[in-house]
């Protein structure tokens, strides 16, 4: 961001929010008006109804969390956004964008370059959780994002393949993670 917008780095649409591992960045049903770019820490996604919660993605450092965002801030989350650890994340406002002297062009491709690499994550994780067995999806998201799985705590990435906890103790125990 700050290379496509170098003459904005301190806006007032510009915040650096600093999270301490369980604070929330965001709630189930907030309204979405904020871009974020994570600097350091990692950030868990998750949806809790009347069955329990899952883990829907991991965001983690060098990475933007925008969902709903580019929709004029009209979108409520459907996921609360955790901080599993201490985290550093830069906050753009929606009004950064509806500056009137922004170039609308430079604007369009930078939204079409954060949807790019939202479509590509989301791209690895059907492939990591699509028909896999789970020591299978186990492995992709170990090669797609080494030394992470090490950092989440197991009950988190229970949810995100979606087994229990006890199945994973099981399976290190048996030395197949």
């Amino acid at each position: 961001m700050s290379k496509r917008f170098p003459n904005y780095q301190s806006a007032p649409w510009m915040d650096v929010i600093g999270l301490k591992k369980g604070q929330l960045l965001l709630a189930q049903g907030q309204v979405l008006a904020n871009l974020f770019w994570i600097e350091s820490g990692i950030l868990r996604e998750y949806h809790q109804d009347g069955e329990g919660e899952f883990t829907n993605s991991f965001i983690f450092e060098g990475n933007y969390y925008l969902t709903g965002f580019y929709f004029g801030s009209h979108l409520r989350s459907s996921f609360t956004v955790e901080a599993l650890e201490d985290c550093k994340i830069i906050s753009f406002s929606m009004g950064f964008f509806q500056e009137r002297d922004l170039d609308h062009q430079l604007v369009l491709d930078v939204f079409k370059e954060i949807s790019m690499l939202k479509y590509q994550y989301n791209l690895q994780w059907k492939l990591i959780n699509g028909k896999k067995l789970f020591l299978e999806k186990w492995e992709s998201f170990k090669q797609a994002y080494p030394g992470l799985w090490i950092r989440i705590p197991q009950k988190h990435l229970a949810t995100y393949f979606n087994v229990s906890p006890q199945y994973l103790s099981k399976l290190k125990a048996e030395r197949k993670l």
